[in-house]
C-alpha cells in the first residue's frame, strides 16, 4: 500500500532531548490549557524572538548583561513553545499538515534569528561570521528537508539543534557576568585580532556542517536543484558583503532566499511529486547582481523582489491548508 504524501519516518538521536524532556517540557506541559491551540503556541514561541532581532539591531542602547539575560530568557520561551506546540496538537488530536509546516518552518526563522542576535551581541555583525553562520543555518534546512521531501525521512544527528541551543544558553548566560563577558571579548592569543568567542563560532559552524555531511551522505550527494540554490544563496550572500551593504539587509536577504526554497521543499513534501520546481528566477537574479554596477537602490530593489517572493510561496503553501487554521480547541480535552 502506497503512504500519503505526508508521511515520513522521524529518528532522534540527540544526546540532551531525552533529559531535557523529562526535567523541562513533561513538568511545563500539565501546566498548558488545552484550549490553547498548537498553532497560536508555534506562533507565539516564535514570535517573541522578534524582541530579540528589534534589540539586535541597536545593541548599543543596551548594556550587554541585559541584552544576554533577555536571550537567555526568550531562548528558552521558544525552545518550550517549540516542543510544547507538538505535544499540545497529539493530546488534543489537533495535528495538520499546517502544524507540521509551521513547526518546521518557524524553526529556520527561529535559528536566523538567534544566529543575528548573537553576532550583535559578539560585535561581529559587520564582519564575516554573520553571513558564513546564516548561510550554514538556511543550507542546513535545505539539506535535512531535502531528505525529508525526497526520502521520507527526517533524522536528528547525536549534535544537533537542541545540543547547539544548550550551548550558546550557556554562553548568553556567561554574558551576563561582565568579567566573563570581557574574558569572552580578549584576544585568542597575544596580538591576534580574533576574539575567544570566535571559538562558539567555529563549533557551531563545525556542529552544522557536520550534520550536512551525515545527511548528505546518506542521500549519497545533493541534487542539482539543492546545488542551485545552495549556489545561489551563497551568491547573493557574497554579493552583499562585497558591497559592504547594512548586515541586516544581507541577512535579510540569504534569509528570505532559503526560507522560500525550504517552503516550496515543505509543500512538495505534501504532494505525491515531491520534487519542487528549481529557482530559475533566483538564479539568475543572483548572476545578474554581480554584473549590475553599484547603485543605492539595487539592494533595495532586490530585498522587494525577494519578499514578494517569498510572500507568494507563502500564499501558494498556507491557502491550501486553511480549514486547519485553528487559534482555540473549540472542543478540548483534559481541562
Amino acid at each position: 500500500m502506497t503512504e500519503p504524501p505526508n508521511t515520513y519516518r522521524f529518528t532522534d538521536a540527540s544526546v540532551w532531548r531525552p533529559w531535557v524532556t523529562r526535567v523541562w517540557f513533561e513538568r511545563l506541559f500539565p501546566l498548558l490549557p488545552r484550549w490553547l491551540a498548537a498553532n497560536l503556541i508555534t506562533l507565539l514561541s516564535t514570535g517573541a524572538l522578534l524582541l530579540v532581532f528589534g534589540l539586535a539591531l541597536a545593541p548599543e542602547g543596551v548594556p550587554p548583561s541585559v541584552f544576554a539575560f533577555v536571550l537567555l530568557l526568550v531562548i528558552q520561551f521558544y525552545v518550550a513553545g517549540d516542543h510544547l506546540d507538538g505535544m499540545q496538537a497529539k493530546a488534543t488530536g489537533t495535528t495538520s499538515p499546517l502544524g507540521d509546516f509551521l513547526d518546521h518552518h518557524c524553526d529556520l526563522w527561529a535559528g536566523c534569528i538567534l544566529v543575528f542576535a548573537y553576532c550583535a551581541l559578539t560585535g561581529t555583525v559587520a564582519s564575516w561570521q554573520l553571513p558564513v553562520m546564516t548561510l550554514l543555518m538556511g543550507a542546513g534546512f535545505a539539506v535535512t528537508y531535502t531528505e525529508r521531501a525526497e526520502f521520507r525521512r527526517l533524522h536528528f544527528t547525536s549534535w544537533g539543534t537542541l545540543e547547539a541551543i544548550v550551548i550558546v544558553s550557556v554562553f548568553f548566560a556567561s554574558w551576563m557576568v561582565p568579567p566573563l563577558a570581557r574574558w569572552w571579548g580578549r584576544p585568542l592569543w597575544d596580538g591576534s585580532v580574533l576574539a575567544r568567542h570566535l571559538v562558539v563560532t567555529v563549533l557551531g559552524c563545525v556542529m552544522c556542517v557536520g550534520a550536512m555531511a551525515v545527511i548528505i551522505r546518506r542521500m549519497r550527494g545533493i541534487s542539482w536543484r539543492l546545488g542551485l540554490h545552495l549556489l545561489t544563496t551563497g551568491a547573493v550572500a557574497s554579493w552583499c558583503q562585497v558591497h559592504a551593504l547594512d548586515a541586516w539587509i544581507g541577512w535579510l536577504m540569504t534569509v528570505l532566499i532559503s526560507a522560500e526554497f525550504v517552503a516550496r521543499l515543505m509543500q512538495a513534501h505534501t504532494r505525491d511529486g515531491h520534487r519542487p520546481r528549481p529557482a530559475w528566477g533566483a538564479a539568475v537574479g543572483a548572476g545578474a547582481l554581480w554584473l549590475a554596477p553599484p547603485s543605492t537602490w539595487l539592494p533595495k530593489l532586490v530585498l522587494a523582489w525577494l519578499v514578494l517572493v517569498y510572500l507568494q510561496t507563502m500564499w501558494r503553501v498556507l491557502w491550501p491548508w486553511r480549514s486547519h487554521w485553528r487559534w482555540v480547541n473549540t472542543a478540548p480535552s483534559g481541562r
